[in-house]
Formats: C-alpha cells, structure tokens, sequence
C-alpha cells in the first residue's frame, strides 16, 4: 500500500511540475510586442532556385510599419548547414523583399527580425521549397 500511495504521489507531483515549467516560455509572441510579420514568395510555391521573399509588417492594429530594418535568416530545418542571411529592402506600404536561392527542397524555417524605433521583433515563418 505504501508503494502505491508514494507512486501516486511521484507521479501527481511530475505532472504539476510539468505543468509549472510548460508555460515558463520566455519569448513573447509578436503579436503581444506590436509586429504582425508574414511572407509570401515568387514564384508560389516557392521551388528550388531564385526565390523572391516577400514580408508584410504591420502592428497589431493592421497599420503598415515602415522604415524598419528587416533581416531574414533562412535555415533548412532537415539538413544541417543549409542556410542563407540577408537583409530585406523597402518596398513600401509596409512591405520587405529579399532574393534568396534555395539549393534544396524541403521544409525551411524564416527567422525574420524586425527593428524599429528601438524595439526588435523576431518571428519565426515556415517556408516549403518545391
């Protein structure tokens, strides 16, 4: 009886400390700091190749943000090594591009970093090459 109650009791106690530790995620989602960041690609869908990034910024309101400083790192998620850097350009209306070439299908992973009027969003955007 005395290893069931201590067995329950080990198992009750993993699952609180579990549950404490699940929600101690310390980014903040973009949304909550102000940025809205999505992409798009040309061509759709994005293949092997030149590849045109296409990001939109907004805040949380749906206002375009512009003269913002945009990064892009590309990361191929499945194969290490794989992975690009740059720096987005001004299209305008709230809009970034940047050209990359993907040597290699598969699942990629944008980290893009927004920087503006002293406050930095990074979000991060999955990207499918064909």
């Amino acid at each position: 009886m005395r290893t069931l109650i201590l067995f329950t009791t080990i198992v009750v106690i993993s699952f609180l400390l579990a549950a404490c530790t699940a929600g101690g995620n310390s980014e903040t989602p973009p949304a909550a700091v102000g940025m809205i960041i999505t992409a798009e690609t040309n061509p759709t869908p994005a293949k092997v190749g030149d590849v045109e990034i296409i990001l939109s910024v907004k805040d949380v309101q749906g206002n375009l943000i512009t003269g913002a400083a945009v990064s892009v790192f590309a990361d191929h998620t499945d194969m290490m090594g794989m992975n690009m850097t740059g720096q987005a350009t001004e299209q305008g209306e709230g809009r970034y591009a940047i050209q990359a070439n993907f040597s290699m299908s598969g699942n990629w992973m944008l980290k893009v970093d927004v920087k503006q009027d002293g406050q930095s969003v990074v979000q991060e955007i999955p990207l499918l090459i064909k």
